[in-house]
């Protein structure tokens, strides 16, 4: 007989300590997920009030900073802005870039690290199977770097 069909029980009762902790930690990674969220906002906003101008906009590639190493954002600028930074700018938007991708990923580590354990704890009050959390973890993967 299938686990779905089995008489098991969908809504486990959980001790109000657990409930708490489950709580808890779900508010603490939506609080970073929208601290991180932020983060992206702000960076594009200084991407395109610092090189973009008026007329600027961000293309896929710039929208996802955090993905891009200096090099890759150098031609990012360059093909989506028309820019070329100058050895001054780009004496200062090197080190930008890399403090906003530091904190991007620290960030990041955080909500996988939250996620991870809240998932854990929920496995473990439905009891669920090694197979039947594969399952899940498989079908549910996203890339954490997303908006």
């Amino acid at each position: 007989m299938s686990r779905i069909g089995s008489s098991r029980n969908l809504s486990p009762a959980s001790p109000d300590a657990e409930r708490k902790v489950i709580g808890d930690l779900a508010m603490a990674i939506t609080a970073k997920a929208q601290a991180r969220y932020a983060l992206h906002r702000e960076a594009r906003e200084h991407i395109l009030g610092g090189l973009g101008g008026a007329a600027g906009k961000l293309n896929n590639k710039l929208t996802a900073w955090w993905d891009l190493d200096f090099p890759g954002f150098q031609a990012e600028v360059r093909k989506a802005l028309k820019r070329e930074l100058t050895p001054k700018a780009q004496a200062e938007w090197e080190p930008w870039l890399a403090q906003q991708r530091a904190r991007h990923e620290k960030l990041t580590a955080t909500i996988i690290d939250g996620e991870t354990e809240l998932n854990a704890r929920v496995y473990r009050l439905f009891d669920l199977t090694d197979d039947e959390i594969k399952l899940i973890e498989e079908s549910t993967k996203y890339k954490y770097g997303e908006a």
